[in-house]
């Protein structure tokens, strides 16, 4: 059995790793989202087109974010930032 020190470095890596991926799928999701809608822009009704068929880039990120917790994530890290809350990252919720 590891001692009690490792188990803490192990937990504390493990809600560093947790925090990082949160913070980078929040930043990652809004620029994905925002480049798919100014490529609509840019292109104009011509970018619907299903010749071109652009617009499945735009449902599979709405897909993948809408099933990913988003708002939760930021919550989390949010109450970790400022209260140091670890409960969702150490009690392996998901997240």
């Amino acid at each position: 059995m590891p001692a009690p020190d490792q188990r803490n470095t192990a937990a504390d890596a493990r809600a560093g790793g947790s925090l990082a991926t949160a913070r980078t799928q929040l930043v990652v999701s809004k620029l994905a989202l925002y480049s798919a809608e100014r490529m609509f822009e840019a292109g104009g009704a011509s970018a619907t087109s299903r010749v071109h068929n652009f617009d499945r880039h735009w449902r599979n990120l709405r897909t993948i974010f809408n099933r990913n917790p988003l708002q939760h994530k930021a919550r989390v890290i949010g109450d970790y930032e400022l209260n140091g809350v670890t409960t969702h990252l150490t009690e392996g919720r998901v997240f």
